[in-house]
């Protein structure tokens, strides 16, 4: 299940973000159903809300993902070609948003979920964390962000 996350040493740029249980993306992944939306949510917002910087084929790639909780080949081919876009030495394209541990980065790489949620709360700085705020938020995201965020 997904989860707010604080990061060791905390961020200015982050301070937390949500961060998946367990790996989403190619096998073997455990592709829980509310980290799976928590992925393809962020995909969602990327398409839906590109920026200048965002590259053509990691656009056309989150177009593709749809919201489903299910994972999927549009969502691993999302998560391939974010990660293939980065020029961070030892960054792994494996197709796969593995737990952040302790902070944003292994060794010079960045996690994948990382980045996504940077992504996310760049686009949404009006309401960060409170991704249930965002238009198209899955319910059951939004339940989780009341949880963890809001204390409801």
């Amino acid at each position: 299940m997904a989860h707010l996350f604080v990061p060791t040493p905390t961020l200015e740029d982050l301070p937390v973000f949500f961060n998946v249980d367990a790996v989403v993306g190619a096998q073997p992944a455990k592709n829980n159903r509310e980290d799976v939306l928590l992925v393809q949510f962020a995909f969602n917002v990327i398409a839906n809300n590109p920026v200048s910087t965002t590259k053509p084929e990691f656009l056309a790639a989150c177009k593709q993902v749809k919201v489903t909780g299910i994972i999927d080949n549009e969502t691993v081919s999302a998560i391939r070609v974010m990660q293939l876009k980065q020029s961070h030495p030892g960054s792994i394209a494996d197709g796969r948003v593995s737990p952040a541990k302790a902070g944003l980065s292994y060794g010079q790489a960045f996690y994948s979920i990382a980045i996504l949620m940077n992504s996310l709360q760049n686009r949404n700085v009006d309401v960060w964390p409170r991704i249930d705020k965002i238009p198209g938020c899955p319910a059951e995201l939004a339940a989780m962000v009341q949880r963890t965020v809001a204390g409801i």
